[in-house]
């Protein structure tokens, strides 16, 4: 059985180096990931120069992060109850973590109170390229629909799901099952679907319309 403590990072560093190579004066940058996990990302991010944040529902694995990271900023807080001041960060990062939370939209939308006018959000997730007629969550014209809904602008879209199959066969090849792939899920949906359904991966950074 898969420990969920062990937690791979499905991009390795490839959306932390996606948000490295957007700024120069990276000490000024506020960022937030949220479901942060161990603290992976914030700690790398915070060693580059960035004001970097991190949250995660789970004390468990905030406490280890705070013993495998010195000095990380990561502190133990659920998505649907973000407690930040409004118009506060630059960058919310969202790294393969919004899909499995109870509350997707909801989260999503709360967290543009917490972007000052410029900020952007960094998003990496799961999308199905086939469902059922009836239903088409995580397909990519609903992530679209969600985003035009919360008055979210597309700014930069790419397809990543080499990086999805790559991480299916890691983790195989590390523990040889799947089971315990989603440390945290809260959605049945992902639960039910992820392995049954052709699965895509994606990476886009979103902005508020003016």
């Amino acid at each position: 059985m898969i420990d969920k403590r062990d937690v791979f990072s499905l991009g390795g560093l490839d959306l932390v180096n996606e948000v490295i190579d957007m700024y120069e004066q990276k000490d000024k940058i506020k960022v937030l990931d949220v479901g942060c996990g161990s603290g992976y990302s914030v700690n790398y991010l915070s060693q580059q120069g960035f004001d970097a944040t991190g949250i995660d529902a789970s004390e468990e694995i905030i406490e280890i992060g705070k013993k495998k990271y010195k000095n990380v900023n990561i502190k133990v807080m659920d998505a649907n109850k973000i407690d930040f001041p409004n118009d506060y960060f630059d960058l919310i990062l969202f790294e393969c973590s919004l899909s499995i939370m109870s509350e997707p939209i909801k989260i999503l939308s709360n967290c543009k109170k917490f972007l000052k006018k410029d900020g952007l959000i960094l998003l990496s997730d799961f999308f199905f390229k086939k469902t059922d007629i009836e239903d088409d969550t995580y397909t990519l014209n609903y992530w679209n629909r969600v985003f035009s809904d919360l008055d979210l602008k597309v700014i930069n879209f790419q397809d990543k799901t080499s990086q999805w199959r790559n991480y299916l066969g890691m983790v195989l090849w590390e523990y040889g099952e799947l089971s315990g792939l989603l440390r945290g899920n809260q959605n049945s949906k992902i639960n039910s679907n992820i392995l049954k359904k052709e699965t895509g991966y994606f990476l886009v950074t979103l902005g508020k319309k003016d």
